[in-house]
């Protein structure tokens, strides 16, 4: 049979451009295919990475796209618990998210065959229908995102929302980022990030279990803690997937990768390394001609890394915020050279 492309990606975030940069690599033939208008719009991450880990699977550290490095951090609750840590280089990296995306599409390989404006109808087999076409490949690789109609709907146990403000705040002279665990935002926490020199990132993310609104949330908090007001220049909000991660990632000819697959960290709720890792390697697979390819780097590699995100995130948050600052009182014990190995490699 003879197909249009060896791939088709749908979605054009992280995890889909990820695939799309491995295909253009092996040379494959493949499109790109997401119904937003414009790469890195809108912002669905607070842009920040652990340095280690974006240098281990290969995404870009291009001094363009990143706003600010992560040098110190604080970990703390509303109780007045508290763990700082300072290093001696970059641990973490909060990217411009678009500007990110934006060098994805373009730079990081040259320009990705992407089709905005296009939504996906139905997948069938090795078919996939648009509102304008219908296209077909021997592989699709699903990176549509944890919203999505084309995966399934997750319970309210399954995942936190998140809303996030970029205020007008100069930067702090003590952290580039500072976590506050407290009861008011069960299974995350708040969050104060640097951006650029007269901005900052706010927010929270939760399981949405109790009535208020996110963005209600962060306002409350706000009140509590003015050292974070300043005006609102824009926002975000989307879903982070925070179950497990799955035990298969693909059926037939179909890959899934990112959110699809809650290739999340549980601890910090980040999903742009998962998202690159998990897009990039389903990429490879299909350049091998092979998704047990994909499996194997999954099962070896990817999963591992994301179980024990996982189990850490539950055995953390057990009791709220009371379980929280047990285990920051047992992390202040800890030697100083463990302490830079766990906290600088999150």
């Amino acid at each position: 049979m003879t197909f249009d492309y060896d791939a088709i990606v749908i979605g054009a975030g992280t995890s889909g451009m990820a695939a799309g940069i491995a295909l253009k690599k092996a040379d494959k033939s493949y499109v790109i295919l997401d119904r937003k208008k414009e790469i890195g719009v809108p912002v669905r991450s607070t842009g920040a990475v652990s340095l280690e880990w974006v240098k281990r699977i290969g995404m870009p550290t291009d001094d363009s796209i990143v706003a600010s490095k992560i040098r110190s951090m604080s970990f703390r609750t509303d109780t007045g618990k508290e763990i700082s840590m300072s290093f001696d280089r970059p641990v973490g990296l909060v990217y411009d998210f678009t500007k990110y995306e934006k060098f994805l599409s373009t730079d990081y390989a040259g320009k990705l065959n992407i089709k905005l404006n296009t939504a996906v109808n139905s997948v069938s087999g090795n078919k996939v229908i648009t509102d304008n076409e219908e296209l077909t490949a021997k592989y699709i690789i699903m990176a549509a995102g944890p919203q999505s109609n084309l995966g399934r709907k997750m319970a309210k146990d399954e995942y936190l929302v998140a809303y996030e403000e970029t205020r007008e705040l100069p930067a702090r002279s003590d952290h580039q980022m500072i976590l506050w665990f407290s009861d008011s935002s069960p299974g995350g926490y708040f969050w104060d990030f640097a951006d650029s020199k007269g901005t900052r990132k706010i927010g929270v993310c939760y399981y949405p279990l109790q009535p208020n609104q996110p963005r209600k949330v962060l306002a409350e908090f706000t009140e509590r803690f003015p050292e974070v007001k300043g005006t609102p220049l824009h926002s975000m909000a989307h879903q982070i997937p925070l179950g497990a991660p799955v035990e298969s990632v693909y059926s037939g000819n179909t890959m899934y990768v990112g959110d699809m697959v809650n290739a999340v960290l549980n601890t910090t709720a980040g999903g742009l390394q998962g998202a690159f890792w998990t897009g990039f390697s389903a990429g490879m697979a299909v350049a091998q001609d092979n998704p047990e390819v994909y499996q194997k780097k999954w099962d070896s590699e990817i999963k591992p890394w994301l179980m024990r995100h996982h189990n850490l995130h539950r055995k953390i948050h057990r009791d709220g915020v009371r379980s929280v600052g047990k285990y920051i009182t047992l992390a202040k014990i800890m030697p100083k050279s463990m302490k830079k190995k766990v906290f600088g490699g999150l």
